[in-house]
């Protein structure tokens, strides 16, 4: 009987595992062509146009890195069609998520300064935050006064107790309690679970490599000289950022199901008390 629950409980993380990780890929790819499209309409001069893609990719699900990626798309239109507020609105939310962020496309020397400036605005803000946090008060201990005892007020028995030390009452030894009530209790840990997290930290291990590649590309895609090379080195980067951000979802996917099959399979034991009845 308990092969057969098991069994069930495998069969049922493998169907989750073939739901999410299908839906996390399709939503990731929408996301990737909606940003993708956004960036020709850019090319084109079509900011209007560019701008709906945005919105459309702001629609599907997506994560932190994503959030700040469309927000300096969104800076970096805005600022194109002289909508300057909006535009200092975009990048001050995307610095708040990630103050090291980089524009993804080459700009105007007036639209990068303009860039660092709220850069500087946020990091000021983050730092005065910190600075500004509340300490906490350390207590300051009591001076001796003559009742008490190396800066611990005492009591009269107290003192008595300390001038006459025959006086001071002899504790005899109890037994350890015994920890009967609500059964603690371990689990094991399957061997699935730990596949399923070695396959989680192998992921993101690989995820956070692409997503550094990807950002070394796009700076030499800044660097380009020429526009055919710019557009060769800026797809190159968002291949590589598309395979982070799939390594990433399937990390995280992992992880997931390792904490779903030690809750479902780990065999639970009593922890036995010490000093219990013999």
């Amino acid at each position: 009987m308990s092969k057969v629950r098991s069994w069930g409980r495998c069969l049922t993380l493998a169907l989750c595992l073939c739901v999410v990780l299908p839906r996390a890929a399709r939503a990731q790819g929408e996301f990737e062509r909606h940003i993708a499209e956004a960036v020709r309409l850019h090319d084109e001069l079509e900011y209007e146009l560019a701008l709906e893609q945005l919105e459309r990719a702001s629609t599907v699900p997506h994560g932190t890195e994503q959030e700040v990626t469309l927000g300096l798309y969104k800076g970096i239109i805005n600022a194109n069609l002289d909508r300057w507020e909006a535009a200092r609105a975009r990048f001050r939310s995307a610095l708040l998520l990630n103050p090291n962020a980089q524009l993804p496309l080459h700009v105007s020397p007036k639209l990068t300064a303009e860039f660092e400036s709220q850069r500087a605005k946020v990091q000021a803000e983050l730092a005065r935050k910190r600075t500004d946090s509340p300490r906490v008060a350390q207590p300051r201990p009591e001076a001796s006064s003559p009742g008490a005892v190396d800066g611990v007020s005492t009591s009269t028995e107290t003192r008595e107790q300390v001038a006459r030390p025959d006086l001071v009452p002899t504790r005899s030894e109890e037994p350890p309690t015994q920890v009967s009530a609500g059964r603690p209790w371990t689990r094991r840990v399957p061997v699935v679970s730990m596949v399923l997290l070695g396959a989680g930290v192998a992921a993101g291990g690989a995820g956070t490599y692409f997503g550094l590649s990807s950002r070394s590309q796009l700076d030499d895609a800044r660097g380009a000289q020429f526009r055919e090379e710019l557009v060769e080195r800026h797809g190159q980067a968002q291949s590589s950022a598309k395979t982070a951000n799939i390594l990433f979802g399937t990390a995280g996917v992992a992880v997931a199901g390792a904490v779903v099959t030690w809750l479902l399979m780990g065999d639970s034991e009593t922890v036995v008390a010490q000093g219990g009845a013999r």
